[in-house]
């Protein structure tokens, strides 16, 4: 809310002494006088106006005019200067008003001030602002929460008492650590204070062209023009105006600082640092000189140099927002650390409580949020930068970056939305139809897991129509194959999935997961020619399955699910090979797959499937072993698969699923007789999966050899109730 007193205090000052500063020039052909406004400046006596130099350093000549009565008052000269503060005292032809100047040592954060001035506005404004920091060490500075429009810069600064505490500089430039380029930062004030110190040393009036052709100045209009050219990435001229500044003035602390920014643009980051060295030794409390050293740092992965160079700023002002950014960067990148990433986010916190506006750090907290799976915050502070600037620069990619966030705490449809945000604005992105096809691909899943099985079909075909608009855009990235090919694995599509990870393969044959996932496609492919008793074709896929999950084993060896999902294959194999009576090659299979089991054990002793799927084989294979004769065998083995379905239901024993372990040990302990703990386990298995013919016919025979003929009898007529042909499924 506006201070009405301080209002119209301001406005007074602009009727009355705050003043436009206006270059002019002659046309050399028409003989017209050109006038250009370029700043404000106010009376601070009745001869004396003051504005920054960077306002006058250039002007052919100039005048100053008091717009509400369109008087003019020439400039006479300079009577006074300060190149390291931006401050000149002009005399003036005529009198004016005088603004009486504060004590700019009262002043304190959270001040409401009023800037006075002339932003392009023809009768000037009064613009109520707010102290937001004070820079008592190096260059002295107010720092003013609300940024100032061109043409502010010489604006007097005034206290509820009409008095001035500080006189407008512009914003400061610094290098964003997220975009790698220049922007304006906080607007700054120059404590009055210093004003005054100036004013006490008055000298003659020296002439407007004299003045500019001095060695300093011409060094600081060097400086600014750069400054100027480096805002317009014109970055060799930037170079060449901080060259010639230096030469002019070798003590021009803030134009070592500003090339040391440029050079870090230009990728000279040691180059930079030297600069800053320079800097901080003609002034060790220039802040400015740590950050872009910091910045230098953080640059060439030095963090615990651009932390140090943090850590001396905070001590120099612990109010510089910016040293936090860098300073919790540097935390962040220094090493994959939890309590570092928390030490970042406790800065990002601070800079964040310092500049409340500054989108950008609501951006990188956020990104610190999601690495500690923090993603409702991380996406509170995309909300945030989003709400402060509804079109977000495209070089964060904020929707992008939100929908991860929403994503990763399973909010898909939101993900959704903010992916289509992406593809909306820039329709060639190839990454994000990728990853929306992802975001859908899940949809699918958690349809599927609710038993919607058309709902789930529609969101995988939706997944593959993204996926291959990213392969149309980017024909070369492997991941787009690999996931299209999981999205028509879903679809039962498992000959177009080969297709997908054969790309994969050829684009990275060393792709451990390339091969696994083919496996896995061949494997289902074996399974569904077996089911409809094609021996021929389920065959050549389980061989040709095994040998994908035995390349992927090469290249990952410690990948356990690889030697499991073979050891799925051989028991699949071995049992089509003792189908057709090929004893010889089953045994060697079921072998084969125990051992892939065991491997599979030494890699994850958990792993409840693992042990599940040995104790099944050792079963089988001691049923050829006891047909066979090899009685001693045989009963080796089925106590072998009974210990082992006791680990798998041990593993397993808190799990909904648990039904398939609690039936392979039920048919080993039948097999050895002991058919009281068989039942047992039936009962278990039947209670988790009532629906299992298998289990109920089993269960019955159990009965029936304990003499429970009636009981048996209703497990069995249970058994092919639910399926007419359990009798020749069961081994």
């Amino acid at each position: 809310m506006k201070d009405k007193k301080l209002q119209q205090i301001a406005e007074k000052a602009l009727t009355e002494s705050v003043v436009r500063v206006v270059w002019q020039k002659t046309d050399e052909e028409s003989g017209e006088d050109l006038f250009w406004p370029r700043a404000s400046g106010f009376f601070i006596d009745t001869n004396l106006v003051v504005t920054n130099i960077h306002c006058i350093v250039d002007a052919p000549s100039a005048f100053m005019e008091l717009v509400s009565t369109k008087t003019e008052f020439p400039v006479e000269g300079v009577v006074a200067f300060d190149v390291e503060n931006d401050l000149v005292v002009l005399a003036v032809t005529g009198e004016g008003v005088p603004l009486s100047l504060g004590n700019s040592d009262t002043v304190q954060v959270g001040d409401n001030v009023c800037a006075v001035g002339h932003p392009r506005a023809e009768k000037g404004e009064a613009t109520q602002v707010t102290i937001q920091g004070i820079r008592k060490s190096g260059i002295r500075r107010f720092q003013i929460k609300e940024a100032f429009d061109p043409g502010n810069s010489g604006s007097a600064l005034l206290n509820s008492m009409g008095e001035v505490i500080g006189v407008a500089v512009g914003a400061a430039i610094e290098i964003s650590v997220f975009s790698g380029g220049f922007r304006p930062y906080l607007s700054h004030a120059i404590p009055a204070n210093i004003l005054n110190t100036m004013l006490a040393s008055t000298g003659k009036t020296e002439p407007l062209v004299k003045w500019q052709r001095d060695p300093l100045v011409q060094s600081y209009a060097k400086g600014r023009e750069g400054q100027a050219q480096m805002m317009q990435q014109k970055h060799e001229e930037a170079l060449a105006c901080f060259d010639a500044a230096l030469e002019l003035n070798p003590d021009l602390v803030e134009i070592y600082t500003n090339r040391a920014g440029l050079k870090i643009l230009m990728g000279e980051a040691e180059d930079a640092i030297v600069d800053c060295d320079s800097a901080i030794k003609l002034n060790p409390n220039f802040v400015e000189a740590y950050i872009n050293r910091a910045s230098a740092n953080l640059t060439l992965n030095q963090h615990d140099a651009a932390i140090a160079d943090c850590d001396a700023i905070l001590k120099l002002n612990p109010d510089f927002a910016q040293a936090y950014v860098i300073r919790a960067t540097a935390k962040f990148a220094a090493e994959f650390d939890s309590d570092q990433h928390k030490a970042a986010l406790a800065d990002y916190d601070a800079a964040i409580k310092l500049n409340p506006n500054a989108a950008e750090i609501y951006f990188a907290r956020a990104h610190v949020r999601s690495v500690l799976d923090d993603y409702a915050g991380a996406i509170e502070d995309y909300d945030k930068m989003i709400s402060l600037n509804p079109e977000p620069n495209p070089l964060f990619n904020v929707y992008g970056h939100r929908g991860d966030a929403k994503r990763l705490s399973r909010d898909y449809e939101g993900a959704i939305e903010d992916y289509d945000k992406v593809i909306q604005s820039n329709p060639k992105d190839d990454e994000a139809y990728d990853i929306r096809g992802q975001a859908k691909y899940y949809v699918g899943e958690s349809k599927s897991d609710k038993g919607d099985k058309t709902g789930a079909r529609k969101c995988y075909q939706e997944a593959i129509d993204d996926y291959s608009e990213a392969i149309r855009l980017d024909p070369e990235n492997r991941s787009y194959y690999f996931n299209r090919g999981l999205a028509k694995r879903q679809l039962g599509n498992y000959e177009e999935a080969i297709s997908d990870y054969d790309k994969v393969i050829q684009l990275n044959p060393k792709s451990d997961t390339g091969y696994f996932q083919r496996a896995y496609a061949k494997h289902q492919l074996g399974i569904s020619n077996a089911d409809h008793e094609d021996v021929v074709r389920a065959n050549a896929y389980f061989q040709g399955a095994i040998a994908d999950y035995t390349e992927s084993i090469k290249l990952d060896p410690e990948h356990a699910i690889s030697y499991y999902n073979r050891g799925l294959a051989n028991d699949r194999l071995g049992k089509s090979e003792a189908n057709q009576g090929n004893i010889a090659e089953t045994r060697a299979l079921y072998q084969q797959s125990i051992e892939d089991y065991t491997e599979t054990i030494k890699l994850d002793s958990q792993y409840a499937s693992a042990y599940n799927g040995r104790g099944w084989t050792k079963y089988i294979l001691g049923q050829l072993e006891n047909d066979h004769g090899n009685t001693e065998e045989a009963k080796d083995l089925f106590h072998a698969a009974v210990t082992d379905g006791n680990e798998a239901i041990r593993l397993n024993s808190d799990k909904s699923n648990a039904n398939a372990e609690y039936h392979t040990r039920a048919v080993a302990k039948a097999v050895l007789g002991n058919y009281d703990g068989a039942i047992e386990d039936f009962d278990t298995a039947i209670r988790l999966k009532p629906d299992d013919a298998l289990y109920y016919y089993e269960r019955g025979q159990a009965k029936q050899a304990l003499g429970k003929h009636e009981e048996a009898k209703a497990d069995i007529t249970k058994a092919k109730e639910l399926d007419p042909d359990v009798e020749n499924k069961s081994i």
